[in-house]
């Protein structure tokens, strides 16, 4: 059995760094690293999956959180080499 947040989320291991990280998708359907472990400054939220999917759903919150749940940073924000993960297209 793999390792899961509080919230039941799997958590992974982020391949450049090792850091532990949940695999989210945004609404939009992208999928997006965030960090398993919750911190006070956090805006990503996590809610379950819907019906037929494994990712949690990731919302970045500009303001309250709607869930009332516990916040997590974006692990782009906060891996040093994110960069290199970045989609090059734009």
């Amino acid at each position: 059995m793999s390792a899961r947040t509080p919230e039941g989320f799997e958590i992974s291991t982020c391949r450049s760094c090792p850091a532990p990280i949940v695999w989210a998708t945004t609404r939009n359907g992208k999928a997006m690293p965030v960090d398993a472990v919750p911190v006070e400054d956090g805006n990503v939220e996590l809610a379950p999956p819907p019906p037929g999917r494994r990712a949690p759903v990731a919302t970045v919150l500009t303001g309250p959180s709607l869930l009332g749940g516990p916040l997590r940073k974006s692990h782009f924000a906060t891996c040093e080499q994110a960069d290199q993960w970045r989609s090059r297209d734009a």
